[in-house]
């Protein structure tokens, strides 16, 4: 029952960009992450309550929208994968340079997955040295002898 499950999952993931999905997934929780908690260094607590936290939870929030319309609708894997790109670039500049440049490099990689993908099947690709490919070369050029010159005249 559970290789049916893991057969089940796979023929799933084959059919949507899931790697672009889960790295924008997780550049959007590393992006949600620093604002809202309190980081204690020592007797120093790190917490981000400004304006960076309030654009944080809105682009890890679309961020988040955004990756689950990869995994749901990967027919808009396209205006998804633009529309990521967009945000964790913006989030470079606005949300603690994106959540410390992770969640933008990670966010960034899903974007680019994502517009790179297709669900087309892939075409099987023949080997160099194949005799299949041999012949098809030598059908297609034809052959000179070796004995065989051409000489060009001067004008």
């Amino acid at each position: 029952m559970l290789l049916r499950i893991w057969h089940g999952f796979t023929a799933w993931r084959r059919g949507r960009p899931f790697w672009a999905g889960l790295f924008v997934a997780a550049g959007a929780l590393i992006i949600l992450f620093p604002p809202f908690v309190g980081v204690k260094l020592g007797d120093m607590v790190i917490s981000i309550k400004t304006i960076g936290g309030v654009s944080a939870l809105l682009i890890g929030a679309l961020l988040a929208i955004s990756a689950a319309s990869l995994w749901l609708q990967p027919k808009f894997r396209l205006a998804a994968g633009l529309v990521t790109v967009l945000l964790s670039l913006v989030a470079l500049v606005v949300t603690n340079l994106g959540g410390f440049l992770a969640g933008t490099l990670l966010s960034l990689l899903g974007g680019a997955l994502a517009v790179a993908w297709t669900d087309e099947p892939k075409k099987p690709k023949e080997a160099k040295g194949s005799k299949k490919a041999r012949r098809e070369n030598a059908a297609a050029e034809p052959e000179i002898a070796p004995d065989t010159t051409q000489r060009v005249q001067p004008t």
